[in-house]
């Protein structure tokens, strides 16, 4: 193990209660669940969690405050092979994620206050060194925690990776500091309109040469200094659950990067690898159960 790439995660971590269930309650109805699990969640604890599966050496920079489930949150991640670094700290206790994912299609429902790691932010302790980093993602989350680290990380030339489900107010300035954009197709920069070109032409105006736009089940869009154009993603007979898809996406290609460095010429194949660990992920119910197939 200590010759893995190392891998830095930095970002929200979440408790995450999840139910499997038929169908999602009506107003004022009870529905009984099939299944359930509990776990560390958040974009870039999952992330971690791909990292590690895939044979890196991850860790996770977050914030977490002082609390019992604290303590379930350091756990879990240490039996998934996630090293974790609480650089900073809030109040109460830690974000919680309440998910319901439907049976028939795989679909998840989230209700989280994740404002709270966009908004006001948290008591920062200390600034995790990025020397000896192969590869840094950041999600979006804990800017004050996780800009610094982009910016140390970029001059020492370790490519920095930009997990960017949702346009926040200062998406602009994490843009600024990233090698290598991930988008969703709700990522929607002023004046866009979620046009895929417009995107692209936000992003190089930004700086960023390596940019991705995830959209489910259909082709992921790319651009990058060799090139543009599409990557096909693996097609899954019966998909049970799309919980957690997108960050280990993110946290596959962050290994990818780590392990092989950062090529235009490479890139779309860098995609297809990390479009091939989501696949794996969306045939078991939860973000653990997966874990025991073999990469």
């Amino acid at each position: 193990m200590s010759d893995a790439a190392r891998v830095m995660c930095a970002g929200l971590t979440t408790w995450d209660v999840v139910h499997l269930v038929s169908r999602l309650p009506s107003t004022d109805e009870k529905v009984a669940a099939l299944d359930f699990f509990t776990a560390a969640g958040g974009p870039a604890t999952n992330a971690a969690v791909a990292a590690a599966w895939l044979g890196s050496r991850p860790t996770l920079v977050t914030a977490l405050p002082d609390h019992p489930a604290s303590a379930l949150i350091a756990d879990d991640l240490a039996r998934c092979g996630v090293e974790l670094d609480i650089a900073a700290s809030y109040e109460g206790a830690p974000i919680t994620a309440s998910i319901m994912v439907t049976q028939s299609t795989g679909e998840r429902a989230i209700v989280s206050p994740t404002g709270a790691a966009t908004g006001e932010q948290p008591v920062i302790h200390r600034f995790p060194v990025t020397q000896n980093m192969f590869s840094l993602l950041i999600d979006g989350y804990f800017p004050s925690l996780s800009l610094p680290l982009a910016k140390s990380a970029r001059n020492q030339g370790i490519p920095v990776i930009l997990d960017a489900g949702s346009f926040k107010p200062y998406s602009h300035d994490l843009l600024l500091n990233v090698d290598v954009a991930v988008t969703s197709a709700v990522f929607e920069p002023p004046g866009t309109g979620r046009n895929p070109e417009a995107v692209f032409a936000y992003l190089r105006a930004r700086g960023v040469m390596w940019a991705a736009i995830t959209r489910g089940h259909d082709s992921i869009l790319y651009m990058c200094p060799g090139g543009s154009g599409e990557v096909a993603v693996p097609t899954v007979d019966g998909v049970v659950d799309t919980l957690g898809a997108g960050d280990f996406f993110h946290g596959a290609l962050a290994h990818r990067i780590a392990t092989q460095g950062l090529s235009g010429d490479r890139f779309p194949e860098d995609l297809a690898f990390a479009a091939d660990v989501v696949a794996r992920s969306l045939t078991t119910f939860g973000t653990r159960a997966w874990l025991s197939q073999r990469p």
